[in-house]
């Protein structure tokens, strides 16, 4: 019974060794030195005292067991009445001193046991600040990447002993999980009308839930899980995601977890807020190189559809899409069409009309157009009959120069909901700037090159483009065999008279005739054709694959219709005047083209000998 009250363990060895010794001094004073006396009690003192300190029952029996040995003693050496008469004082004082030192004892060990969980607490929470600063040097230096939450939640785990703990990231409208622990089947999303985490995200508040099943939002991941603290990651009032940790009932959460889980999400929030800064300007270096780049590119060209091409793919790496689009306005009509793509060639040459799809509402509108989620029935009409028609994100920037809208540069995303950020739109909008100066600069290239090919006052091909092109067609035909070479005629004519009609009419009558003849040999002859102004009121025109019968007849069909003409003259009358022609046509054994033009000249000068007005063939 003794070792029951004084207990087991350690604690209750060292008592009972302690509660032995004194008895054994005591019998040692006893048997050295026999007393009657009542003072015998006074050796029993260390001895209660011991045990009263062991345990509240041992006292009592060790303090009863001496009160009558020593009443024993004063029985057999005074009698039964003497005992009796010597009892009741000793047996109060007994009482006292067993109950106020069980009092002190147990006082003392309250004080000791309250300073041993005072210690652990101070121990555990110098392990978790230690953690904190591990997590914080964490994150300082890989930010908030994978690694750097797996490391958290594998300091959760190891460190705090918490069994559940995930971390999900605020993405669009969701929540989606950036690292977790301890789930077999983690929910990889919430919407923010989901379970506490939604909560925590729409409130921005943390939440304590002891017990999950009073919570009516709960939604479980696992059915072990009883008590859940949610904390949002916060950056200026902006959501960046939700940590959360789940207990079991075996270690059910308490409000200092709640604490430790709100200095650890006040670091976390920072570092990914300092993450994404520097993640965003990451991105921004990058989208500026890549346009510097592009602006290397495009300035490397001067050819329109070497260009056009190189502003479509440009499209494609400098905001990193998956298709570029490139509608100009085409010059002849005025009307809008894709000019070059990257990524969706069977768009080249379709009409946009403005108002029409994302291209057609940013010319329409003059501002850049986003849609995430543009889908089949917003493309344009002439996309929609395409097959691969799918949801897409979109993002089109008007091209302006001089207050005119010279078309549209568009980039698509095939991932409807991957949309463009505020700096991609801000690096389109320089990229279409620049392509717009590009194309402007690589059509004032073209139109001087073509002024110093181009007759001014007729618009044809000057003598310089002729002479040209004759020694390139002649050097072509030196290369091949003569039963390789095309066929090949000229047509050479001359105003009849021109002179004597430039003095009865004036020089500005004489120019529109000029430009009227020239006007009917752009529209007669094919693009193929060589047309030029030969000098003065000649012109020639070099038909590549013709004969000379070939020649013979389109010359004749334009004198005709130039005999038929009338124009009118500076003073408002109508006029008209004739043409005669020479032809002739180039022998396959011959590869000098001037060889034709002479005999195209002999034809010339016999249909004027002949009388002018007619065609003649030498």
């Amino acid at each position: 019974m003794l070792g029951v009250a004084i207990g087991g363990g350690v604690r209750g060895i060292r008592g009972l060794l302690r509660f032995l010794l004194a008895v054994g001094f005591v019998a040692a004073l006893m048997l050295a030195e026999p007393r009657t006396e009542p003072t015998l009690p006074v050796l029993y003192i260390p001895v209660i005292t011991l045990a009263a300190a062991t345990s509240l029952p041992a006292g009592v029996i060790v303090a009863v067991a001496s009160a009558l040995a020593s009443r024993l003693a004063v029985a057999l050496a005074h009698g039964p009445s003497a005992a009796l008469t010597q009892s009741i004082l000793p047996v109060v004082v007994v009482l006292f001193l067993v109950i106020g030192t069980r009092q002190v004892v147990s006082s003392l060990e309250r004080s000791l046991a309250r300073l041993r969980r005072m210690a652990a607490v101070d121990r555990r929470r110098a392990r978790r600040l230690r953690a904190m600063e591990q997590l914080g040097r964490v994150l300082a230096t890989e930010g908030p990447s994978p690694v750097a939450l797996e490391t958290i939640m594998d300091v959760l785990v190891g460190t705090f002993g918490y069994h559940f703990v995930s971390v999900y990231l605020f993405s669009g409208n969701v929540l989606r999980l950036g690292a977790q622990r301890g789930y077999d089947t983690p929910i990889q999303e919430f919407d923010l009308d989901l379970g506490i985490i939604g909560r925590v995200a729409r409130t921005r508040e943390a939440v304590f839930a002891p017990d999950v099943s009073l919570e009516p939002e709960y939604k479980e991941a696992d059915h072990g899980v009883v008590s859940e603290i949610g904390v949002p990651l916060l950056a200026d009032g902006d959501l960046l995601g939700v940590l959360n940790v789940e207990s079991t009932a075996t270690e059910r959460l308490n409000r200092e977890d709640l604490a430790s889980m709100l200095t650890i999400a006040d670091r976390l929030s920072a570092s990914i807020a300092l993450g994404r800064e520097r993640q965003k300007l990451a991105e921004r270096a990058a989208l500026l190189g890549r346009l510097a780049d592009a602006f290397a590119a495009l300035g490397g060209t001067l050819d329109p559809d070497a260009l056009h091409a190189a502003v479509a793919r440009a499209a494609t790496t400098v905001v990193t899409c998956d298709v570029g689009l490139l509608a100009l306005a085409d010059r002849p009509s005025g009307a809008y069409r894709v000019a070059a793509t990257s990524g969706a060639d069977a768009f080249v040459g379709i009409q946009i009309e403005p108002g029409e799809g994302a291209t057609g509402q940013a010319i329409a509108s003059r501002r850049a157009i986003l849609d995430d989620h543009f889908d089949r029935a917003k493309y344009p009409r002439a996309a929609q009959r395409t097959p691969d028609s799918p949801t897409v994100a979109v993002m089109a920037i008007p091209m302006l120069r001089d207050g005119a809208v010279l078309g549209a540069l568009t980039f698509v995303r095939r991932e409807a909901g991957h949309g463009f950020t505020e700096q991609e739109r801000e690096v389109a909008a320089l990229l279409a700037a620049q392509a717009v100066l590009a194309i402007a600069n690589a059509g004032l290239h073209a139109e001087a090159r073509e002024a110093a090919v181009r007759d001014p006052l007729t618009g044809l091909h000057n003598r310089r483009m002729l002479d040209d092109t004759i020694r390139h067609m002649t050097a072509v035909r030196q290369r091949e065999a003569p039963a390789e070479r095309r066929p090949v005629a000229a047509i050479l004519f001359d105003l009849d008279h021109f002179g004597d009609f430039n003095n009865r009419h004036g020089h500005a009558t004489g120019d529109a005739v000029l430009r009227s003849f020239a006007a009917l040999l752009a529209d007669r002859f094919r693009a193929s054709d060589l047309v030029a102004r030969y000098g003065g009121e000649e012109f020639l025109v070099v038909l590549d694959g013709a004969s000379r019968d070939d020649a013979m007849r389109a010359a004749d069909e334009v004198r005709q219709r130039f005999r038929a003409l009338e124009i009118r003259a500076a003073g408002g009358n109508l006029v008209s005047a004739t043409v005669s022609a020479g032809c002739a046509g180039l022998d396959p054994n011959v590869a000098g083209l001037d060889a034709m033009i002479e005999v195209a000249d002999v034809g010339l000068a016999m249909a004027k000998a002949g009388g002018r007005d007619q065609v003649v063939a030498a």
